[in-house]
């Protein structure tokens, strides 16, 4: 039996130096009929290429434009999807700056039906070679693939190519904790400032940097000694905005230790006298942290003074989220189950919390703990 050839008309072009293919979709614009053209080496690839356009007429799939480039669909996907939709602004910028400053210099010209593994590949070569860090290059490839998966869902592209590539093996860089002598040492030397209640929230309570920032006098209640994150303060196109948690499992209530909610109490009266000094300069925004007229205090001005917290106590530099990392650790320290240390730190689960938060402060494991002797007696 003679074999089917698909639709269509395959050619061999002199100029191009490849064989051409084109086949009529059945779309019409402005009466105008519509085609899609391939490419091969080969007549055989040519044709084969017309089959599979064939197929998706058949099946009644969207027969999509064939020439538009990489870059085209980036930028389309960025300005429609991504930052329309994008919870926070932060995220969606470094969306952008990884397209524009990585992706579309390199491989923006490539029809996106055309892009391949190896085209992948060499990007992130490139990228590992230009000195880039291994968790910067992964952002990159993340980036990708969550933009070939939109394609994907939308007939552009027959398989997702990014997600096929493979990744060097680097060395993650450790977070550390400090440990119960070093965060008492910490609180003692944080003490009678007005920006030390930053460090017991962090410690006591495991709060983000922005949470602490943009937590209000109305999310506590002292007489049920709770609190709860409702927002946080986050720097967006350089200038502070209060907003959103992180994410929706971010908004949690908290039960506070009697000495928290003492600190706070003490710290919201002399938070009363600043106003009272400030006068009508005071902006009455409801802040349990600000500044001496009542405005937000900066991410940039909250760092600086643990640094100075930190030289007092002679235990190094430390970052305000090692603050969380530390009340991990140390709630993991004194027995806490992961369960209740992921539910405190608003993580949808204990894989974030014991995998990248929690430290072990333990110079020992002590085996007997487990109790083993038990069931190994004969």
């Amino acid at each position: 039996m003679r074999k089917r050839r698909s639709r269509g008309t395959v050619f061999y072009d002199k100029r191009r130096q490849c064989w051409m293919g084109y086949i009529a979709t059945g779309q019409t614009v402005n009466d105008v009929r519509q085609r899609r053209s391939v490419r091969g080496a080969t007549e055989h690839e040519a044709r084969e290429k017309l089959r599979q356009i064939e197929a998706e007429i058949i099946l009644g799939r969207a027969v999509n434009d064939s020439s538009i480039r990489l870059g085209r669909f980036l930028e389309e996907w960025l300005t429609t999807t991504i930052e329309p939709n994008c919870l926070s602004v932060n995220t969606a910028t470094s969306y952008r700056g990884i397209v524009d400053r990585h992706l579309i210099p390199i491989i923006g010209k490539i029809r996106l039906r055309d892009l391949t593994v190896l085209d992948v590949d060499h990007l992130l070569h490139e990228k590992y070679e230009s000195g880039l860090s291994g968790s910067t290059v992964k952002r990159i490839r993340m980036v990708l693939v969550k933009a070939l998966r939109h394609a994907e869902r939308r007939d552009l592209v027959h398989r997702n190519v990014a997600a096929l590539t493979d990744l060097r093996r680097s060395t993650r860089r450790e977070g550390r904790s400090l440990t119960p002598e070093q965060a008492r040492q910490l609180l003692m030397a944080s003490h009678g400032h007005s920006l030390g209640i930053t460090v017991q929230l962090g410690l006591y309570l495991g709060l983000r940097p922005g949470e602490i920032l943009g937590l209000q006098w109305s999310d506590i209640d002292f007489k049920q000694r709770t609190l709860s994150v409702q927002r946080s303060l986050k720097r967006e196109n350089n200038e502070l905005r209060f907003g959103p948690p992180k994410t929706d499992g971010s908004r949690r209530t908290l039960k506070m230790s009697e000495h928290l909610a003492t600190a706070l109490s003490k710290h919201g009266t002399e938070q009363q006298l600043q106003r009272i000094a400030a006068g009508e300069l005071w902006h009455d925004l409801d802040l349990v942290v600000a500044t001496e007229i009542g405005t937000p205090v900066d991410p940039s001005n909250s760092r600086r003074a643990l640094n100075q917290f930190c030289d007092r106590a002679g235990i190094g530099h430390w970052s305000p989220n090692e603050l969380r990392h530390s009340f991990a650790s140390l709630m993991s320290l004194s027995g806490a189950p992961m369960e209740e240390v992921a539910d405190a730190m608003g993580h949808v689960d204990t894989r974030m919390t014991s995998q990248v938060y929690r430290h072990n402060l333990k110079s020992v494991v002590d085996v007997a703990e487990i109790r083993l002797n038990g069931l190994f007696e004969i």
